[in-house]
């Protein structure tokens, strides 16, 4: 007998993935209806629903010209205000100049000469 491609396992488990595969597709279809039922939605998937609804919207030139000139006018009153606020702050004053003298160190300043203490018993 002639062996057919329908008698290789590899082609059998390959078309039973197929049918499996479809059974699933009709499966889901019917659990969406059943749900549909039970919620009062409908059966579509929302966002699928919403992306075939959904028209591409565009402006007219005037449209466009409108809503440009609106936010060139919030831009300047914001930029006003912001001018306004900067006149308004007072200029910093200029630092008084202090002396540039050096930090003393951690010497004492150099002894100036002795005087002979007054105590008694004392020589020097």
């Amino acid at each position: 007998m002639p062996k057919t491609k329908r008698d290789e396992p590899a082609e059998l488990l390959r078309l039973a993935l197929t049918d499996f595969d479809a059974q699933i597709a009709k499966l889901q279809e019917v659990r969406a209806q059943l749900t549909a039922l039970l919620t009062g939605r409908s059966a579509v998937p929302a966002a699928v629903e919403a992306a075939a609804t959904r028209k591409q919207r565009t402006l007219s030139a005037a449209a466009r010209a409108k809503i440009s000139a609106a936010a060139k006018a919030r831009w300047a009153k914001v930029r006003k205000a912001n001018a306004k606020a900067q006149k308004q702050k007072p200029k910093p004053t200029a630092k008084k100049a202090q002396p540039k003298t050096k930090p003393a160190k951690g010497r004492a300043a150099p002894a100036q000469a002795r005087k002979p203490s007054s105590k008694k018993g004392e020589i020097w």
